[in-house]
């Protein structure tokens, strides 16, 4: 569990908040076999954590999170699914939605604020 201590080490978000982040969504395998949606998400999760786990030292949840949510989100906007909110899958999209643009929010706004590894990350890119 050498990614969860990096995760729960990296100063950009509360250590509260990055676990109610990795179970909502971690939440995507159970609707992973029926809707697309759910395996975008957790296939953009999975990319999260292994940009993380591949980047060395804390400083690089903010920018794993700009590079991986940022087009999912948008994604899932555009894409506009027409799902009852009384659904289980309905009401998991709008906590995954909802709780991962409050953590993009924070995301961009630790980066531009230049803090973290991942502010020189990004500027190399």
């Amino acid at each position: 569990m050498k990614w969860m201590g990096r995760l729960i080490a990296d100063p950009a978000l509360p250590p509260a908040f990055l676990g109610w982040l990795i179970l909502v969504n971690s939440l995507a395998v159970f609707f992973f076999f029926r809707h697309f949606a759910a395996r975008a998400v957790l296939a953009v999760w999975l990319a999260n954590l292994a940009l993380v786990a591949a980047a060395l030292g804390s400083g690089m949840v903010a920018l794993s999170l700009a590079l991986c949510w940022t087009p999912l989100l948008a994604w899932l906007v555009w894409r506009n699914p027409q799902f009852r909110l009384a659904s289980p899958l309905g009401l998991w999209l709008v906590a995954v939605f909802a709780s991962n643009l409050v953590g993009l929010t924070a995301a961009y706004a630790v980066l531009l604020a230049g803090h973290g590894n991942g502010v020189a990350m990004l500027a190399g890119l």
